[in-house]
């Protein structure tokens, strides 16, 4: 019986095999069950064809996904450091991917970047951390770890970080903004990078800042500061 008979038979389609379609030249179904074989073997093949291209499509989809540039980390809960918010949604109007996360995702915040570097490394794109309190530790923790991947960070912005380090050679420049003598706020020390990457600035000397009656927890919701961190950031990533 041909394999036309057979498919009238079954009530399914003819799917047009030939010989070399189903094994060696010149075989053709000898038993219902041996065409039954050779009918689902084609259905299969066409079930994965079908099936395959949601598959690549996602794949491009993922592929296609902004690359974060900018990390905020907050400080201690994540409750004093809201400035960084809008700081975020700020610098999305401008086409700069940001994500605010908590100082206790240093570790989550390392594996995402280097994950995100080993898929667009041709394509490199600039990367800025900005931490407030235990965040700043945190960004500086963060740019030291990823000195072992031997990723660079174009620039690590601290507010009133309670650590003076570590700074880590991997970075290209430091900005602290700190507040001398309250207990919490550090100064960074150039132990192992040029002196010249760190820039550390006294907020008491500012009268846009301490005039304001800012201080360590209100400090991310200054305007002052605001406009300097976004402006910094913008000028680093060009």
């Amino acid at each position: 019986m041909t394999t036309k008979k057979m498919s009238a038979a079954m009530n399914t389609p003819n799917l047009g095999l030939r010989s070399a379609e189903i094994g060696s030249p010149g075989a053709r179904p000898r038993t219902l069950s041996h065409a039954l074989a050779i009918w689902v073997a084609a259905i299969t093949v066409l079930a994965m064809t079908v099936l395959a291209a949601p598959v690549q499509a996602a794949s491009k989809k993922a592929a296609a996904e902004p690359i974060t540039q900018v990390y905020f980390i907050r400080g201690f809960m994540g409750v004093f450091s809201t400035g960084f918010d809008k700081m975020a949604k700020d610098l999305e109007k401008s086409r700069i991917h940001a994500e605010v996360y908590s100082h206790l995702s240093a570790s989550a915040i390392t594996a995402k970047i280097v994950r995100e570097f080993g898929q667009s490394k041709k394509r490199r794109k600039k990367l800025v951390l900005i931490g407030h309190s235990f965040g700043g530790n945190a960004a500086l923790s963060v740019a030291s770890q990823l000195r072992q991947k031997d990723i660079r960070v174009d620039l690590v912005i601290t507010v009133d970080p309670t650590r003076s380090g570590p700074v880590s050679p991997n970075v290209r420049k430091y900005v602290n903004y700190y507040f001398p003598g309250n207990g919490l706020g550090a100064k960074l020390a150039a132990k192992s990078v040029p002196a010249k990457r760190i820039t550390n600035i006294d907020m008491r000397k500012r009268s846009d800042i301490a005039g304001e009656g800012d201080d360590h927890w209100t400090i991310t919701n200054n305007a002052a500061i605001t406009k300097e961190i976004t402006t910094a950031i913008k000028r680093a990533l060009r």
